[in-house]
């Protein structure tokens, strides 16, 4: 075991050196402002926003966090201010929208990319400031992945570097949960969907592991794209909620595609045969978060899970009971994005460029980065070598951890550590290691402008919510409900908003040229 976590830390090692990124020391730029002995500026105190709960010893790690940047110079004091996940985006929405005062929120391009943002005229243009304090930015995220963060030549967020894209397709399932219903590893939808069958029935455990998701018409946002790879018009990927691209430059509206009704087809038969939550519509993150934490699922879209999960289910699980599945995977892998999360500055921020020089700074050193994203050393965490860790439990705190930050929200693999006795590693080699060979989306880059028409793309967004969710979550039947849901669609002006787009894209693809 101690082998292959050395093989998989030794890999992340070799990606940072294919990138070309140096590799992090306490003595890089700490993002001082002191330049030849002058006095640093008066300290000046962001709003940071990110979706979630808040830590139970959030406040102390924190203090500290401000205490090092006082130390460092930086002359800036971070306030990190957690919006529950099932209320983010309407409270975000409406902060932007009324002006409220903050520096910093946190984006999902797989879920409201930055592109949407931008065009409501929500973001500031930060250009500027990383070129001025974004040493650190600049030099551990690859250029590639800091253009897609470019419109018309100016940056509007800054990317988090934090996982191989090309992992977009693939699923986890519970080997330990297999063997147990003497069951094989299903090569295709239909025979997961028979797998999973015989596991519901045969589950021992409290509460039944029902697909682990929120509702969405969005198959990157759920990872129903791991279906795609079994249709013949892969690789394609689907862009900004409602736009079919594949790789010759053809766009469609998805929701009118041959493959939005097989995806919706085979959530109605997870849905028919009980596999789906029947409450699924009105699912809370948090109450799939506490269903995928509880350790009572079979397969999980995406990737995710811990050894201390797995056990709560299964006392006797080990981290190599969690396999990643492909189904295909002989065929290509497709990055649908450059990248998945970032940070972005309100336009309405006094502080742009202070926002950027706690995002540089996190990156000065091995040590800013570990007391951010993993606490303090001794009390939430001990080092485990150059890239591991060990979480310390809290009795008070459920035996979690009392502090954890994410190295989904602004992470960065050439600090990133790992717990080497509960993560997977199977997960790790997905998430962590480059794939050479995998093939960027033709529309990765793309940035949709709305403004034409606008009205239109608010009202689709809105009407979809409403009448497509359903259907494609296989609470409504495909064929009896989606004519009504199309003809709505339309009223609320889907065939301009879609024609816009393919002009803009076939503009876009020009350009290349």
């Amino acid at each position: 075991m101690k082998k292959q976590y050395a093989f998989l830390l030794a890999a992340v090692l070799v990606l940072s050196t294919l990138i070309g990124c140096g590799k992090a020391s306490d003595s890089a730029n700490t993002g001082s402002n002191s330049e030849n002995g002058s006095k640093p500026a008066e300290t000046v105190k962001i709003k940071y926003l990110v979706p979630g709960t808040e830590p139970k010893d959030y406040k102390e790690v924190y203090q500290k966090v401000n205490e090092k940047l006082a130390a460092d110079g930086v002359g800036v004091e971070v306030e990190k201010v957690y919006i529950p996940w099932d209320a983010w985006d309407q409270k975000l929405n409406l902060m932007l929208s009324t002006g409220e005062d903050f520096d910093l929120f946190h984006v999902m391009q797989d879920r409201t990319p930055f592109s949407s943002y931008y065009n409501r005229g929500a973001l500031a243009d930060i250009s500027d400031a990383i070129e001025k304090y974004g040493e650190n930015l600049k030099k551990y995220i690859p250029e590639d992945i800091f253009d897609g963060a470019k419109i018309n030549d100016k940056y509007y967020i800054v990317p988090s570097y934090w996982v191989e894209m090309a992992s977009e397709g693939q699923f986890n399932i519970r080997r330990d949960i297999l063997r147990e219903n003497n069951l094989e590893e299903p090569k295709t939808p239909a025979e997961l969907i028979s797998a999973w069958e015989v596991v519901m029935k045969n589950w021992k455990g409290n509460n039944k592991p029902y697909l682990g998701t929120r509702a969405d018409f969005d198959p990157i946002f759920l990872h129903t794209s791991i279906l795609h790879r079994t249709y013949d018009s892969f690789p394609f990927t689907v862009k900004d909620k409602f736009f079919y691209v594949n790789q010759n430059g053809e766009v469609k509206s998805w929701i009118e595609t041959e493959e939005f009704k097989k995806d919706a087809s085979f959530m109605r038969e997870l849905y028919t045969k009980g596999i789906s939550n029947p409450d699924i519509l009105v699912m809370k993150q948090e109450q799939v978060d506490a269903q995928l934490d509880s350790g009572e699922w079979f397969v999980r879209l995406g990737t995710g899970g811990s050894l201390s999960g797995l056990q709560k289910y299964n006392p006797e699980a080990t981290v190599d009971d969690i396999g990643v599945v492909w189904f295909n995977p002989e065929k290509e892998y497709l990055r649908p994005l450059t990248f998945k999360n970032g940070n972005a500055v309100p336009v309405n921020s006094k502080n742009p460029e202070a926002a950027v020089k706690f995002m540089d700074w996190m990156l000065a050193s091995q040590e800013n980065y570990d007391l951010v994203q993993y606490g303090i050393e001794g009390k939430h965490y001990t080092a485990d070598g150059e890239k591991g860790f060990k979480p310390i439990k809290d009795p008070n705190n459920n035996n979690n951890p009392g502090y954890r930050g994410s190295d989904s929200q602004n992470g960065n693999v050439n600090f990133m550590r790992f717990d080497l006795e509960n993560s997977i590693p199977e997960n790790n080699a997905v998430l962590f290691e480059a794939k050479p060979d995998a093939i960027n989306s033709i529309a990765a880059n793309f940035i949709f402008d709305p403004t034409n028409v606008r009205a239109e793309y608010t009202n689709i967004l809105s009407e979809a919510s409403a009448s497509i969710t359903p259907i494609y979550m296989g609470v409504q039947d495909y064929d009896e409900a989606f004519p009504a849901a199309l003809e709505k669609m339309r009223r609320a002006g889907l065939d301009n908003v879609v024609a816009e787009y393919q002009k803009q894209f076939q503009e876009y693809l020009a350009s290349l040229k």
